[in-house]
């Protein structure tokens, strides 16, 4: 596992310089943004101003930024503008377009032949703030042990790496989502995730989720029984870590920021 210095270091900053995001160490980039792009997603919208883009000067641009990792582990950062129409996509039909643009279905599953002649699923996604697609190696996504403690079968794992939505024994729906910042969209603002990394188990506390796509009703706080256990057995387990005057609320800023999540490694183009 990369150490927090190590995965910094993979950030391509002249790159981050040239669109006025780094500079002298300060890398003029929310935390949640940076995470988002050292776990392979999209950032969220980020304005940049003052750039030159392929020799053309551009006052102010709205876009996502996200890091592309080729077959040589070649890093390079990829700039998302907003399109005024809807960008194609090459292993799509004008069908399977048309029923993602419109949510129809939120994810296309199709096969992918590689540059090396490796043949591997590929989801795709349409993004709506950006107008673009999204697509990722679904195998590459991190494996979900369980969800505020409960344990995810085997199906449930197969079906959220395909970007299926889940749902729990307690009614908690979620859905692994390449557009969204975090990754994970649900009806529930709140979920710890147990999530296996380099053969170990790690704990990722999300506050702040977007809700599902196709749900009607207001999302949830999220302070459901398995939750509230499952905090405060990790409080618990770690309280050597954890001083006593620690709220609940700074045990989640601390967790957050400890816990490693580059797992979501994958090339989104």
């Amino acid at each position: 596992m990369e150490n927090s210095k190590s995965k910094m270091e993979i950030l391509p900053l002249q790159e981050l310089e040239k669109l006025g995001l780094y500079k002298d160490g300060d890398l003029k980039l929310r935390p949640q943004d940076i995470e988002s792009l050292l776990s392979g997603r999209r950032t969220d919208m980020v304005s940049l101003k003052e750039i030159q883009i392929e020799g053309i000067e551009i006052d102010k641009l709205d876009a996502k930024l996200s890091l592309y990792r080729d077959e040589k582990d070649n890093i390079t950062l990829q700039i998302h503008p907003i399109y005024n129409k809807p960008q194609k996509h090459p292993l799509l039909t004008n069908e399977e377009t048309e029923a993602l643009i419109s949510g129809e279905v939120n994810v296309m599953s199709k096969i992918h032949k590689t540059r090396d002649d490796q043949i591997i699923p590929i989801n795709i996604e349409y993004d709506k703030q950006t107008k673009d697609f999204v697509s990722y190696d679904p195998s590459r996504l991190p494996q979900i042990i369980e969800v505020n403690g409960i344990p995810l079968s085997s199906q449930q794992q197969e079906d959220f790496r395909k970007g299926k939505l889940i749902e729990l024994q307690d009614g908690t729906r979620l859905q692994h989502s390449a557009t969204d910042s975090q990754g994970i969209l649900s009806d529930r603002k709140r979920l710890i995730l147990s999530v296996l990394i380099d053969g170990g188990l790690s704990y990722l506390i999300f506050r702040e989720l977007k809700n599902l796509r196709d749900n009607r009703h207001d999302q949830s706080e999220g302070l459901t029984k398995n939750y509230n256990e499952t905090l405060a057995k990790l409080i618990l387990e770690n309280k050597e870590n954890v001083d006593k005057q620690t709220t609940v609320k700074d045990y989640h800023a601390q967790m957050n920021n400890s816990t490693p999540s580059d797992s979501y490694r994958y090339p989104s183009r």
